[in-house]
């Protein structure tokens, strides 16, 4: 009796148990539903102490903390972008106290701690630049750069500091600064290393000379009122030498032979990113002009990449602005119109044209030449056609109007077809007995051709190819193979046009008269009264295609300026974009003549 009374309450408390584990689970789903998933996982783990084996409320508690935890996450990395690391710490905190081993909570604060540390070195390199020791500004930012390639604040102080470089490095130095002093040269057979010593002494420059130039190279030289860069250049000019500016007044001299060149020419490294001209194009440009041989292109970019002599470069600069150019662009309106006209008059009477005789017989007997000799007028049948008044007048006009607008590139071929396709079977047999059928396609329609050439300023000239077809006849072979005899009109004519002109193309007429006639012999030839023994037919076609015109320049051809048409480029062994000249000293002024007073 116990026992069972034991077992009545084990049953209740159990169910009682079973239906609080349902109501918690039910309220915790409701809760994640309205947006409140931190008292949703609370009502699942009360659910899961009173019952640990529900596997489903196990899965819905780890779904929505999975959505927390997600959520968290999400709002960390904004205050952290937004400028708030130290409230996005405290969340990657929580989180980790909750969870040590939550590797989105570990990563964030690693990103927060990098940051502040990638600040700080920033906040180094700009005190770096602002004191000139830019070796350790670089130095800084490489560390930057290296953890976090994507960092802008970093890329920018670096492309400052590159930037500024570049400018310094690309600064040619100047050998005439201004107020720079003029000298007097008076040397007969001087040695080179001696001339140089005394430019020296008068101009403070100083001058490296290569070992091997030879001692006892020798030049003339009668100079007045010179500049120091002139003298150098004509001396070297003179003596087959070269110089290279090292800067801050020192001057290399060195043989000008490939080998010394190869050895203290600087070279550089240029891109052109080309928008307009092909890099396939400017690579034979540069090559055949500049003889230029460190070339390489990048068809997929169109970039061309050349390596060369800052003179070198600075040319094909020049040589990239005229090719790369944009293409001249030409919209073309074009009309073209096909006017048919049909006339057709009969008008007339069509008298009968035969008369027929037919031997009667009697039943269905066949005729014999004993009946023919009982032929008599009862006995002959007559047959005689009908007797027509013919009044018809027709007339038909038809138009047929294409107005295409096309836009087309400089010495580009635009085509405009406006027709049909029609089929034309062709069967093959071959000696074994198989047979294949192929399929050609006529084009028949009208198609029009045109090629535009801008001509400076406003020019267009054009080539225009004009082909109007139709189908005249449907033939019809001995195999079952069907033909077709096509009728065409062709005009092509090349013109030049300003912009906005029209220009109308006309004449391309067929005109066909028909005239024919029936009437009775003898009476239809008859004055005043054959008009009633004869039956005229007269047909007129008119058929004429006008083709109008109109060229609108959408881009022009460009015409560069002055100074990029016509450059200098040095000599034919040396690139230069200066030429050499001697300034030298201004004549004087020739004196007035003395003034005769009357």
């Amino acid at each position: 009796m116990k026992l069972s009374k034991l077992l009545i309450v084990a049953t209740a408390v159990a169910g009682l148990s079973g239906c609080a584990v349902d109501k918690l689970h039910r309220e915790g789903l409701e809760l994640a539903q309205q947006g409140q998933p931190e008292a949703g996982i609370g009502k699942f783990r009360e659910a899961l102490q009173l019952d640990p084996s529900r596997i489903d409320i196990l899965k819905d508690l780890r779904l929505q903390r999975a959505l927390v935890i997600d959520r968290r996450i999400v709002q960390a990395r904004q205050l952290q972008e937004g400028g708030q690391p130290g409230a996005a710490a405290q969340i990657y905190r929580e989180l980790l106290g909750e969870d040590p081993n939550q590797q989105a909570a570990l990563e964030g604060l690693r990103d927060i701690e990098r940051a502040q540390r990638h600040q700080s070195l920033l906040a180094q390199a700009e005190e770096s630049i602002l004191a000139g020791d830019k070796s350790k500004a670089r130095a800084l930012l490489l560390q930057v750069l290296l953890e976090a390639p994507e960092s802008v604040p970093a890329r920018e102080l670096s492309d400052r500091i590159e930037h500024a470089a570049l400018k310094k490095t690309f600064q040619d130095p100047v050998l005439r600064p201004p107020g720079a002093k003029r000298v007097h040269l008076d040397f007969r057979d001087a040695s080179v290393r001696m001339v140089f010593e005394v430019l020296s002494r008068s101009s403070g420059l100083n001058f490296i000379v290569d070992k091997d130039i030879a001692p006892d190279l020798k030049t003339t030289v009668f100079l007045r009122n010179a500049y120091v860069d002139e003298a150098i250049d004509l001396i070297l000019r003179t003596s087959q030498l070269r110089r290279k500016l090292l800067g801050n007044g020192a001057v290399l001299i060195y043989p000008d032979t490939p080998e010394k060149q190869r050895m203290y020419e600087d070279l550089v490294v240029r891109a052109f990113y080309l928008r307009d001209a092909t890099a396939a194009q400017m690579q034979t440009t540069l090559k055949t002009l500049l003889k230029a041989e460190d070339l390489v292109v990048d068809e997929k970019l169109n970039l061309l990449v050349m390596r060369g002599t800052p003179d070198a470069i600075r040319v094909a600069e020049k040589l990239v602005a005229l090719h790369d150019l944009a293409e001249p662009e030409v919209m073309l309106e074009m009309e073209v119109l096909e006017v048919q006209k049909d006339a057709l008059m009969n008008l007339g009477i069509s008298w009968p044209q035969q008369l027929g005789l037919t031997p009667l017989t009697t039943g269905n007997a066949a005729l014999t030449l004993q009946n023919l000799r009982n032929l008599n007028s009862s006995r002959i049948g007559a047959s005689i056609g009908p007797t027509t008044i013919n009044l018809r007048e027709d007339s038909g006009l038809s138009n047929l109007l294409a107005n295409p607008r096309v836009r087309v590139r400089n010495r580009e071929q635009a085509t405009i077809m406006i027709g049909d396709k029609v089929p034309v079977f062709t069967t093959t047999s071959t000696a074994t007995g198989f047979v294949s059928e192929s399929v050609q396609y006529l084009d028949v329609g009208l198609k029009l051709s045109v090629e535009p050439t801008v001509h400076p300023p406003r020019d267009v000239g054009i080539k225009v190819n004009l082909e109007v077809s139709s189908i005249a006849k449907q033939i019809s072979t001995a195999g079952g193979s069907v033909a077709y005899q096509i009728g065409t009109r062709n005009a092509t004519t090349v013109l030049r046009l300003q912009d906005g002109q029209t220009q109308i193309l006309a004449g391309l007429i067929n005109d066909q008269d028909r005239t024919s006639s029936s009437g009775v012999p003898g009476l239809s030839r008859l004055p005043m009264v054959g008009r009633l023994f004869t039956s005229p037919l007269e047909s007129r076609t008119k058929n004429e295609i006008v083709l109008s015109i109109t060229p609108r320049l959408v881009r022009g051809a460009a015409r560069p300026d002055a100074h990029r048409i016509e450059f200098w480029s040095g000599t034919a062994s040396v690139l230069r974009t200066q030429p050499l000249r001697f300034a030298g000293e201004e004549p004087a002024a020739s004196p007035e003549p003395p003034k005769t007073v009357p």
